[in-house]
């Protein structure tokens, strides 16, 4: 009989990571927070706990979705199909923005020497 690590399972580690956020970096924040602070305003404690809070609840939504997906027997082939179509917009993102940085150089640099000529036809004009 093999015996299974509960880590090889991305879904635990991941149950893992929400768990240690809270436990270890939410809890730990908001008794700090709640002992040693009169007021809300100005709290940078709370601050942080707020920017965990979004983090936790980003992950906990991800997973609540992906649980989701792995419930629904159609939604499997429609999900690689949408993670392809991701994938090939991104490349063509990225196309997209090497190509409108080549030619918004091509075109600067040309501006630039442009501008210097007029600049020297005026200078050399008014003597």
């Amino acid at each position: 009989m093999i015996k299974r690590s509960p880590f090889r399972d991305r879904w635990n580690i991941f149950d893992l990571i929400i768990l240690s956020t809270f436990f270890f970096g939410l809890l730990p924040l908001r008794i700090s927070s709640w002992a040693l602070s009169k007021s809300v305003v100005d709290n940078q404690v709370l601050e942080i706990a707020q920017y965990l809070y979004g983090f936790n609840t980003m992950l906990l939504t991800f997973r609540a979705f992906g649980h989701m997906l792995e419930t629904i027997k159609g939604v499997g082939t429609i999900q690689i199909a949408l993670f392809h179509i991701i994938r090939e917009v991104v490349v063509v993102l990225v196309h997209f923005i090497a190509i409108s940085l080549a030619f918004s150089s091509a075109i600067t640099k040309i501006l630039v020497a442009e501008s210097s000529m007029v600049k020297e036809n005026l200078n050399g004009s008014e003597m």
